[in-house]
């Protein structure tokens, strides 16, 4: 009977599985009903499996089994998830991201640069600047910043490889300078010296960084010793001298004074000065900024709105010849031309007709859904244009909620619906998912997602599927050790049935949906659940035969080694992942679940 049941409540796993292959239910939707599946368990183990136990009188023997059964799950599931079983969830992915940040981050400080000795940093201080890096996945052939961009944090190379390429003039290709894999970090030294970025560094390979930003450093600049010291010894060096003359075009003299300055702020007011400061012409833009065209919600803009953008834009002169982007790049930043002289072609190099003028924004809809530009953009005559890049335009949402709702009413309307349609042949299926994100993601102040980075996870390394697989296993463990020990003569509770069977279906639905994404197959897919159905029939059946040949003492120790482990499942992994799909709602749904576990076991 233990396996039948067993089978009962987790034959919802491929029926989930099954789900996700026909339809694509809203995140929020699928946020409601893992909380309320939670709520349900939660109802389930505290009146059928702790209750009676506690009415034994087993107290100690109990909760030693609670701390084991916690205990046991927590180290298995960081075991596993080393391995790769972390993307089984949301937020198994994100804690596995934040602990392997801290992990590495000082490995990475210390090797930042051969002059910059950062051994001294407390324990503390590294803490603090892991917990303000922005992970950021980067397409194969995404520019991580263009020459000219301001210096604005630094950067790490985490999986995946970044070159570097001089400029590339309107009669010559880029030029290689070097490049960097895993471990590696870069940006430190347009950084410090407060330059703009002397050249472009892109993604040879889908990789995954982080980013650290400058206001994290400045901010432990004025507030560490030790980060002081290290940065006024690495001022010393001669490669920083070599750097502002040879790269930043600095003259010797200018160079001395720049480095005698540094040294003297750094000493009295704990911060550096720019050497070279990024180009805005804030002036020209704020002339420019009431004619702006092809760019709804940048259309009536306030006077305050006006002056961020003028300081925030980098702008740039272009020659006849040079290209704003090329076919097939992806789409990291918008051009909002001072002039005329830009000319579109298409992978066939065939010009399209096209007239842009002054106030014009080049490369809109696929700047905002982050895909690849399916057209060249090439400099017919000399002219100029500022860039907004994609973190400049987060910053940018943050702050002003009109331009928010201004661009929430931009994408529900049907030109990038057509756009995706026509240009990348999404189904509208996908292309309605990607609106309901984006809008979400806009209302929150932040970028829409980019449409690129659903491919990001094809770097898995090889045996994800079986850690993945070994995840899913491990979240239903507890689940068939609690139906063996809840087993009694007359049965099991039906509360704890219908709980089990309404948390393991949104699981199954939100994992499938995340496997879809990292590439595995429908048939791969469904034989996972599958088999976790079985396993979980047969663990509740060998579960059964623990309990009939248990003591009292040794029934009150399984009891709470399977409640143990399945509360510290349900904290750990289920909830977290409700709320970072539903948000506020997960609450509420989370209540509505035990109540209606309860009212179930009323009946």
């Amino acid at each position: 009977m233990a396996f039948g049941v067993g089978i009962v409540s987790a034959c919802s796993l491929p029926l989930g599985a099954l789900t996700s292959f026909l339809w694509r239910l809203e995140e929020r939707v699928v946020a409601a009903m893992m909380a309320f599946g939670g709520g349900a368990l939660l109802a389930a183990l505290t009146l059928d499996l702790v209750a009676p136990a506690l009415a034994q009188g087993h107290h100690l023997t109990l909760f030693a089994g609670f701390l084991a059964g916690g205990v046991l799950f927590i180290g298995l599931d960081r075991l596993v998830n080393d391995f790769g079983g972390f993307r089984r969830k949301i937020s198994t992915r994100l804690h596995h991201s934040r602990r392997e940040t801290r992990r590495r981050l000082r490995h990475i400080l210390i090797h930042l640069d051969d002059a910059l000795d950062l051994q001294g940093l407390s324990r503390k201080e590294i803490h603090a600047l892991a917990a303000d890096i922005e992970p950021r996945f980067y397409s194969r052939g995404s520019q991580v910043y263009r020459e000219g961009d301001p210096a604005d944090a630094l950067y790490v190379v985490v999986k995946g490889a970044v070159e570097f390429r001089e400029s590339a003039g309107a009669t010559r290709a880029p030029a290689l300078a070097y490049r960097l894999g895993p471990g590696e970090a870069f940006g430190v030294y347009a950084l410090l010296t407060g330059s703009t970025h002397c050249v472009t560094a892109v993604a040879t390979e889908t990789s995954l960084g982080w980013r650290i930003p400058e206001a994290s450093l400045r901010r432990l600049l004025g507030e560490s010793a030790a980060f002081r010291e290290a940065v006024g010894r690495w001022l010393h060096q001669p490669r920083v001298a070599h750097y502002l003359t040879a790269r930043q075009q600095l003259s010797d003299a200018s160079a001395d004074a720049w480095l005698r300055e540094a040294a003297d702020l750094l000493a009295t007011e704990r911060r550096l000065p720019d050497a070279r400061p990024v180009v805005r012409q804030a002036e020209a833009f704020r002339r420019l900024a009431t004619r702006l065209d092809r760019m709804p919600w940048l259309e009536d803009l306030t006077a305050e709105e006006i002056d961020w953008l003028a300081l925030h834009l980098v702008y740039r002169r272009y020659q006849p010849g040079e290209v704003l982007f090329a076919e097939g790049e992806p789409a990291e930043r918008l051009f909002i031309l001072e002039d005329g002289g830009i000319t579109l072609a298409d992978a066939a190099n065939r010009v399209l007709p096209s007239r842009y003028e002054a106030g014009d924004g080049i490369g809109v809809r696929s700047f905002l859904t982050g895909v690849r530009h399916t057209v060249t953009a090439r400099v017919l005559r000399e002219c100029g244009a500022w860039t907004l890049r994609r973190e400049d335009f987060e910053r940018l949402l943050d702050h002003y909620p009109d331009i928010c709702d201004r661009l929430c009413a931009y994408l529900q309307g049907p030109v990038l619906d057509a756009y995706l349609r026509e240009r990348y042949h999404l189904d509208a299926g996908k292309v309605s998912d990607w609106r309901g994100r984006a809008l979400r993601a806009v209302k929150s102040g932040r970028m829409p997602p980019a449409l690129l980075e659903q491919g990001v996870e094809s770097t898995r390394p090889t045996g994800a599927s079986m850690a993945i697989w070994l995840g899913i296993l491990l979240d239903g463990i507890p689940e068939s050790l609690v139906i063996g020990a809840s087993m009694t003569p007359t049965g099991v509770s039906l509360s704890l049935v219908v709980g089990l069977f309404l948390a393991n279906y949104p699981e199954a639905l939100s994992s499938s949906q995340g496997m879809r994404q990292e590439g595995f197959g429908r048939a791969r897919i469904l034989a996972m659940w599958t088999s976790i159905m079985l396993l979980t029939g047969i663990g509740a059946a060998l579960g059964k035969v623990l309990v009939d040949l248990a003591s009292p003492v040794f029934l009150a120790l399984l009891e709470g080694l399977a409640a143990g482990a399945m509360l510290t499942m349900i904290a750990q992994t289920m909830l977290p992942e409700a709320y970072s799909r539903g948000g506020p709602i997960v609450g509420f749904c989370t209540l509505m679940g035990f109540f209606c576990a309860m009212f179930t076991k009323v009946i």
